[in-house]
């Protein structure tokens, strides 16, 4: 993942481990990375947290 953000591996490190979150940007990035959108991404972890939340 930090390759493909040319980030160094202590960045993306941190923010897996929660150590610090992304920003709304950084995040944008990631999802690209991963070849998804950003909605897809809100979509699934809004489906997630509705889930869990009853």
């Amino acid at each position: 993942m930090a390759e493909r953000l040319g980030r160094p591996q202590s960045f993306v490190s941190k923010y897996e481990s929660g150590e610090r979150r992304l920003d709304i940007l950084e995040l944008y990035d990631v999802c690209e990375a991963l070849g998804l959108t950003l909605n897809d991404f809100v979509e699934k972890l809004q489906a997630i947290l509705l889930k869990n939340k009853y």
